[in-house]
């Protein structure tokens, strides 16, 4: 190979230039990057501090709110139960009265 003959200086301070440029550009890139994920790693932590915030002040409703439909389906239940085992003791007396 033939050697290369030497470049000017003007030349070198190009290429110098246009990667101090590039590399100017990807640091950009990586710190805008790096913003972005530091966003979406305090929406997590938003999440929680809000139910948290939420939770404090109308825990005693939902609370009360839970107990009052759990009563409810209990008592549905049971008044389903109830009348079932009605239904069935009025059956039952009502066979043994019937004539044969």
């Amino acid at each position: 190979m033939p050697p290369t003959s030497p470049k000017p200086p003007q030349d070198k301070l190009e290429q110098i230039l246009v990667i101090l440029k590039r590399m100017d550009r990807r640091d950009r890139l990586r710190t805008i990057g790096g913003f972005v994920r530091t966003i979406i790693g305090f929406v997590p932590i938003a999440i929680v501090v809000f139910f948290t915030w939420y939770t404090i002040k109308y825990g005693d409703q939902l609370l009360q709110k839970i107990t009052s439909m759990a009563a409810e389906q209990a008592g549905k239940v049971a008044q389903q139960n109830a009348v079932s085992d009605f239904m069935k003791e009025f059956n039952q007396i009502n066979q043994k009265l019937q004539p044969k």
